[in-house]
């Protein structure tokens, strides 16, 4: 851009014989393409801020087929939806089974 800016001056100055109003174009596109680059260099001393990266957190619902029994834990390896866990823990005659498997969403700002 700066190049075109540089060039655009050039045809501006050097061409006596051109148009006052094609003249006044030339210096408009060369100031906009230096507002331009200067804009850019700005940015770029500014530098872009990414936050750090949080991974989601995957969570499992594990519930039992016979009583109203639910605990949601955190996801492990392996996990996947109608798994048996083995004995629920409150009635004793039910199996545990991972019913859902979800993300929390991203935190609310």
């Amino acid at each position: 851009m700066a190049v075109v800016g540089l060039y655009t001056i050039g045809l501006a100055l050097n061409s006596p014989n051109l148009d006052p109003t094609l003249q006044i174009l030339y210096l408009v596109i060369s100031v906009l393409a230096f507002s331009f680059v200067f804009l850019s260099f700005t940015r770029m001393r500014r530098g872009v801020r990414i936050g750090a990266y949080t991974p989601p957190k995957v969570l499992s619902v594990v519930k039992c087929g016979q009583c109203s029994f639910k605990q949601i834990k955190n996801f492990a390896l392996g996990d996947f939806v109608f798994k048996t866990l083995g004995k629920c823990t409150q009635c004793t005659t039910g199996d545990l089974s991972i019913n859902g498997i979800y993300t929390e969403g991203p935190p609310k700002k």
